[in-house]
C-alpha cells in the first residue's frame, strides 16, 4: 500500500448532503475536499446513488438562496416548480389557512424539484470544481483516530484528514466507526410516494391535508404534475398501495376533498418508504462531524428535513472556513451550539404536528382547529409561521 495521502477534509457520503457540503466548503475557502461515495455516480442520465431516488424535495426560499450563492440556483430552477401558495386544512373539521408568496412580498415561497434533477445539478457542479475530488464507487474500510485528525482506510489507499465528515445516511457506518450511537424510532407509519397528473394547471399551490390517520401533501411539479406524499399507518398504506391506479386516484380525490383540486388524470410509479426517525447521540467529536440523515431525520409532514440539513451545512462550512483549526473541538462545538435552537424547534414540530392533528378528544380536537383559524385571521402570525417554514426566520 502506498504512503498515506494528506487530505484537509474528507466527506463520506455523496448524496445530497455530502455534495452540497463539498460545494459550500469550497465556497467558504476550503482549498481541497475529498468526497467518497459507495454507489456509482457516473452512470448515464440520472445519478445512481440511492439519495437521488423517485422522491421530490420542497426547497424553501432560504435553501434556494443558499444554492444561489453557490451559483447553481438557476440550474435547479430549470426543472423546478415554484410554490406560490401553501394551503393547509384538516379533513372534516373547521380550520383552514393559506400562505401566499404575494402576501409575503416574495416571488415564491419555495420550489419543488425532483431528487434526480437535484442530484444531477449537484454532481455537475462538483465535477466542474477542481478543488473537489470524488471517489466513487468507493467503499471505506474503516477509520482510525490520529493525534490531529483521522485516517480513512480505502481498499488501496489511506487518507489522513484534518476533518472527517459522516454524511452516509441514517444507518451511517462512519458514524458508528466514530463511536457515535444513534436512536432509531420506527413510527409504524409509511410514506406512499408517487407523481400524479391533473387535468388543469396546479397554479403553484402546495396542499397539506391532515387526515385522521396522518398527513397528505401534494406538491407542484413542472407541467401539470404534482408530487404525492401520503403518510399513515403501515397497514393502511399497504392497502392503498395495493389498489388499482383508478381506485387509488379516487381515494386520493376523496381524501384531499373533491372541491379542492380538479380530478387527477394519471398516476405514476409508486414507492413506499418506512418512516423511521433517527437522532445521533452527538453531532461532533474532535476532528469529525455527523451531518444530514446521519445526524437527524424528520417526519416529512412539513418538508423541512433537507432544508434544515442545508442550513446546518451552510453554518458548518462557514464555521470551518473561518477557523485556522477546522477540526478542533472548540470550532465544531461552536457550530453545534449555533444550530441547536433551529434543530430543536423544527425537530419538535415535525414530531408533534402529525400527532396533534390525529387527536380526536374534544377539547384538543377543537384547539387545533383554532390554531389554523388563528393563522388565517391573523396575517402577522401567518407571516411569522411562513418565515420559519421558508428558512428565512432570524437565526436560521
Amino acid at each position: 500500500m502506498s504512503d498515506p495521502q494528506r487530505c484537509p477534509v474528507v466527506i463520506v457520503g455523496g448524496g445530497m448532503a455530502g455534495l452540497a457540503l463539498a460545494l459550500l466548503l469550497r465556497h467558504h475557502g476550503q482549498p481541497q475536499v475529498t468526497l467518497i461515495e459507495a454507489a456509482p455516480l457516473d452512470g448515464p442520465g440520472d445519478p445512481l446513488t440511492p439519495s437521488f431516488d423517485a422522491r421530490s424535495t420542497a426547497l424553501s426560499a432560504g435553501s434556494l438562496t443558499i444554492f444561489d450563492t453557490l451559483g447553481i440556483g438557476a440550474a435547479l430552477r430549470q426543472q423546478a416548480a415554484p410554490i406560490a401558495t401553501v394551503d393547509v386544512s384538516r379533513r372534516s373539521r373547521l380550520g383552514h389557512t393559506r400562505m401566499s408568496a404575494a402576501e409575503e412580498g416574495l416571488p415564491m415561497l419555495g420550489a419543488v424539484v425532483e431528487n434526480r434533477w437535484l442530484g444531477r445539478v449537484l454532481l455537475d457542479a462538483a465535477a466542474a470544481d477542481q478543488g473537489i475530488r470524488v471517489l466513487a464507487p468507493m467503499q471505506t474500510q474503516g477509520v482510525r483516530r490520529l493525534a490531529d485528525g483521522y485516517a480513512v482506510l480505502l481498499p488501496e489507499a489511506t487518507l489522513h484528514c484534518d476533518l472527517l465528515i459522516a454524511a452516509d445516511g441514517a444507518h451511517s457506518r462512519t458514524r458508528e466507526a466514530l463511536g457515535i450511537s444513534a436512536r432509531h424510532h420506527d413510527l409504524g407509519h409509511d410514506a406512499l410516494i408517487a407523481n400524479v397528473e391533473l387535468g388543469v394547471d396546479h397554479h403553484g399551490i402546495a396542499w397539506e391535508r391532515f387526515l385522521d390517520d396522518g398527513p397528505l401533501a401534494l406538491l407542484p411539479l413542472p407541467g401539470r404534475r404534482m408530487a404525492l406524499i401520503w403518510t399513515g399507518p403501515r397497514a393502511r398504506m399497504a392497502e392503498l398501495n395495493a389498489l388499482s391506479d383508478d381506485a387509488l386516484l379516487a381515494a386520493l380525490q376523496d381524501a384531499i376533498g373533491p372541491d379542492r383540486l380538479h380530478p387527477f388524470t394519471r398516476l405514476g410509479t409508486r414507492h413506499c418508504y418506512p418512516l423511521v426517525l433517527t437522532q445521533a447521540s452527538a453531532q461532533v467529536v474532535p476532528y469529525a462531524v455527523v451531518v444530514g440523515n446521519a445526524a437527524h431525520t424528520l417526519h416529512p409532514v412539513a418538508g423541512q428535513g433537507f432544508n434544515l440539513t442545508l442550513r446546518d451545512l451552510a453554518a458548518l462550512a462557514e464555521c470551518v472556513g473561518a477557523s485556522e483549526q477546522p477540526g478542533a473541538l472548540a470550532t465544531l462545538s461552536q457550530y453545534v451550539a449555533g444550530r441547536a435552537a433551529d434543530q430543536a424547534l423544527v425537530g419538535h414540530a415535525s414530531r408533534w404536528l402529525p400527532e396533534l392533528f390525529r387527536v380526536r378528544f374534544g377539547p384538543f380536537a377543537h384547539s387545533r382547529q383554532l390554531g389554523l383559524a388563528a393563522l388565517d385571521l391573523w396575517p402577522g402570525l401567518r407571516s411569522a409561521f411562513a418565515a420559519r417554514a421558508m428558512g428565512l426566520a432570524h437565526g436560521n
